[in-house]
């Protein structure tokens, strides 16, 4: 089946729109009463949030978008890289398929390393190996990498 790098775009933009909306109602239900959150929570036949539930939600929706974009545009990546000479029988490890995908379309260096790092924070977070990952890489800057990326990408391949 053929793949189109707009199809991609539209996927990866996707995951950021769903982002949003998470980060609208999370941010409400931080400014939400007790009396509000029991309302909408018992409309739904739940239990009550509790505030580290809210906390939780808070602090952890960069990181959890974040890793469902990556996955996406990964997805894109390991597409056109199947295509590459021996690609179709072997199975390469992502950090080697940014680099050879990145080779074979011409990307720049810097813009190779962009992507690769939103890929070690990404492993960093599904595998826990830092704390303060706020600090570290924020989902609107992993997209922005991730794009550039992905624009270096032939409008259509496979």
């Amino acid at each position: 089946m053929p793949h189109n790098r707009f199809d991609w775009a539209s996927r990866i933009k996707t995951a950021e729109q769903e982002y949003h909306a998470v980060r609208v109602a999370v941010d409400w239900v931080l400014g939400a009463t007790p009396g509000e959150i029991h309302d909408v929570t018992e409309e739904r036949g739940w239990d009550d949030l509790a505030v580290a539930d809210i906390s939780a939600a808070d602090r952890n929706l960069d990181a959890t978008y974040l890793i469902r974009m990556f996955s996406v545009f990964e997805r894109a990546i390991f597409s056109y890289g199947r295509l590459l000479p021996g690609n179709d029988v072997r199975d390469v490890e992502g950090d080697v398929r940014l680099d050879e995908v990145g080779a074979a379309c011409v990307i720049l260096q810097d813009v190779i390393d962009e992507a690769q790092a939103v890929r070690v924070h990404r492993n960093n977070l599904v595998h826990r190996r830092i704390d303060d990952y706020h600090a570290m890489m924020t989902f609107a800057d992993a997209r922005a990498k991730v794009l550039t990326y992905h624009d270096e990408l032939p409008e259509e391949w496979g």
